[in-house]
């Protein structure tokens, strides 16, 4: 059986986050622009635009870390109190927002947790994780595939064939050993199901979680090496293992070479596109807020 699926032929640091301000892209007036503009403009127009301010305002509050007076949230989505109020009203009644009783302060409300919720549950990893598994086969020629945990081991869900022909087809549903495989030694360095790695692998683990990528040479099957990082979700947890797998000697296995370096790209982007680190890495681009009163 082979790293990457398994038979002889026959079968045969990508991805950018979303900016978390992408909402005022494309807004051309500032807090002083008069209602006559809006006006100007025809209802549905006006419409799609209002919602757009408003999640002004939405987005302010995600990124507060905690309750805000009107004055500074108003600061903060860069429009006067008094329309921000306007628009708190309408978000307060469909419980996107809601507001303190003592001092007043404006935080997310219950619905806004509930969408967060409900569309985190809809994100497949497959499909999260497939464009930034093009970009590296674009990018390297190589093959690659996607494996997730089924519970004894890791399981290959999805694949990308490479613009070089490899003696070794990649299965769909190929169960991979965990210690004699890159995708394995992965699960065994991040997933806690895995159980610990035994005594011959325990370095090359420590190894996975130091360099953030595992690497394997001639294990499964003489002649192939293969390459595994992992992609993780939301809340940090490893949602999948992204693995390459080509002929020993073509393969570049360095730890820091440029094959490596561009798989660690694909797998934390599809990282990002699962939600894992984008409000960290957004943080420092939002400008600066006045203190809390």
């Amino acid at each position: 059986m082979s790293e990457s699926g398994l038979g002889r032929p026959g079968a045969a640091r990508g991805l950018t986050p979303p900016a978390p301000s992408f909402l005022r892209a494309g807004m051309t007036k500032g807090n002083d622009m008069p209602d006559t503009a809006e006006s100007a403009i025809g209802p549905e127009q006006r419409s799609i635009q209002s919602v757009v301010i408003g999640f002004r305002l939405i987005e302010a509050l995600e990124f507060s870390g905690g309750p805000m007076t009107l004055k500074d949230l108003a600061a903060a989505a860069d429009m006067p109190p008094s329309r921000a109020h306007a628009y708190l009203a309408s978000l307060r009644a469909v419980g996107l927002v809601l507001q303190e009783e003592e001092g007043g302060r404006y935080d997310l409300g219950p619905r806004a947790l509930s969408l967060g919720l409900a569309a985190l549950g809809r994100l497949d990893v497959r499909d999260a994780a497939l464009m930034a598994m093009r970009g590296f086969r674009n990018e390297t020629g190589e093959a690659v595939h996607l494996s997730v945990w089924s519970g004894q081991s890791p399981v290959i869900v999805s694949r990308l064939d490479g613009r070089r022909g490899v003696s070794l087809a990649i299965r769909l549903g190929f169960a991979l050993p965990l210690e004699r495989s890159a995708s394995g030694r992965v699960f065994l360095a991040y997933h806690a199901e895995a159980g610990p790695p035994g005594r011959g692998v325990a370095r090359a683990v420590e190894a996975v979680r130091r360099d953030g990528i595992a690497i394997t040479d001639g294990l499964l099957n003489a002649g192939f090496a293969a390459l595994s990082v992992p992609v993780f979700d939301h809340a940090g947890d490893l949602a999948a293992a992204m693995t390459t797998l080509g002929a020993a000697g073509h393969l570049d296995i360095t730890p820091d070479g440029p094959t490596a370096v561009r798989l660690r790209a694909a797998g934390e982007a599809a990282s990002a596109a699962l939600g894992h680190g984008i409000r960290a890495q957004a943080v420092p681009e939002r400008p600066s807020r006045p203190p809390r009163r």
